[in-house]
């Protein structure tokens, strides 16, 4: 959690034992949990909706395909709530894992002391850092990891669901040419064209996915996204000279 340096000539002294911290770390965990609960509030609308869409889409030869893709719009809408929920969580997060380095880790033994000016600058950073109502994390990051983790299995569902659609409604067909010609949407859009747009969703999702920071951390730093990990592990290392 990179802060920034707080004017410490005009903060006051904190002692990590005192209530205030200890009643401020209590306060952090329920905000997290708070977050927490509203972000598996948006996860649980769009299951219960894809479900109910599929089912209608499946009831009937004669259901319109494009209810599939009007599942993955309201999809869509849910994971952008979710991500802002998610921007906000990750702000208490940040508090959270500061507050763990600098004074529970610690104090549990399972690492040295820190310096005590260290220690200090921590805390008053997180003072100012109440302050700050701006994100870290971008909304693009949000959106990323939330496809990361929860909605790339409901969107993979979605397009699953929608391609058997098209081959099995009104009558079976293997035919790649007659897919295409049955995923047009009246006259509005021909089957080629809404082929091409759910072929870019799926590439600009699988590209937020991969370029989204993780949650993961090791000895208090951050491990790198998968791109970053693709990235290094293709980069070949530098012999010493």
């Amino acid at each position: 959690m990179e802060l920034p340096d707080p004017p410490r000539e005009t903060l006051p002294e904190v002692d990590p034992s005192s209530a205030v911290v200890v009643h401020f770390y209590r306060a952090v965990v329920a905000h997290m949990d708070v977050w927490r609960q509203r972000m598996d509030a948006t996860t649980n609308w769009a299951a219960a909706t894809t479900a109910g869409m599929v089912t209608f889409s499946f009831g009937a030869p004669e259901s319109p395909h494009f209810t599939l893709l009007l599942a993955a719009a309201f999809d869509v809408m849910f994971l952008l709530m979710e991500s802002r929920r998610y921007q906000i969580f990750d702000l208490w997060r940040r508090r959270f894992r500061l507050l763990n380095r600098y004074v529970v880790a610690p104090a549990l033994g399972t690492q040295a002391v820190p310096d005590r000016e260290a220690q200090a600058a921590a805390l008053q950073a997180i003072g100012v850092e109440l302050g700050r109502l701006v994100p870290h994390l971008s909304l693009s990051q949000a959106v990323g990891y939330r496809l990361r983790r929860n909605y790339g299995y409901v969107f993979a569902l979605v397009l699953l669901a929608w391609l058997l659609k098209l081959e099995v409604h009104p009558t079976g067909t293997s035919a790649l040419s007659e897919m295409v010609h049955r995923a047009a949407i009246g006259q509005l859009l021909p089957g080629s064209a809404v082929m091409a747009l759910v072929g870019l969703g799926v590439l600009v999702a699988v590209a937020l996915g991969l370029a989204a920071p993780t949650e993961r951390m090791v000895n208090w730093v951050d491990l790198p996204s998968p791109l970053q990990r693709l990235v290094s592990r293709g980069t070949p290392e530098e012999s010493p000279r």
